[in-house]
């Protein structure tokens, strides 16, 4: 039987989902992937407020309030006056949003080597490049 590319796309993104969310289950954070997918937001997106997420993670605007909130609330991250814009407040990470980023890539790192067993440097960059081709693909 032969595999279709949108079965191995699949699998490998079940399989990935999977390593790493039994990576953080197995780390001291308490934090969905959705959580940690934000804070990665506040970190890389200058200035960054609910709607950037919003935007970055193609989620609607309740749901990041509802993810913004719990964040604040576990004191990962602060909301801070926009003086751009008045009626929003913008992000920024705590000292703790900040371990938990770091202690994250950690945890990506080994994930990718696993990935990349057995793989040529060559090879990942093939990879890399397919999977970008096929996004932009699907993003059309």
């Amino acid at each position: 039987m032969t595999v279709t590319l949108s079965e191995s796309l699949h699998r490998l993104i079940h399989s990935y989902k999977s390593e790493i969310k039994g990576a953080i289950n197995n780390s001291d954070m308490a934090l969905h992937v959705g959580h940690i997918r934000a804070l990665k937001c506040v970190q890389r997106i200058p200035n960054c407020h609910a709607q950037s997420i919003s935007q970055k993670m193609g989620l609607d605007k309740s749901q990041v309030t509802r993810m913004v909130k719990e964040l604040h609330g576990k004191g990962h991250i602060e909301k801070r006056p926009n003086p751009d814009n008045h009626r929003s407040q913008r992000l920024v990470l705590t000292e703790s949003g900040k371990h938990i980023l770091n202690t994250m890539m950690t945890l990506d790192e080994a994930t990718s080597e696993k990935m990349a067993r057995g793989l040529t440097e060559q090879q990942i960059n093939d990879f890399k490049h397919y999977a970008e081709i096929i996004t932009k693909n699907l993003c059309e």
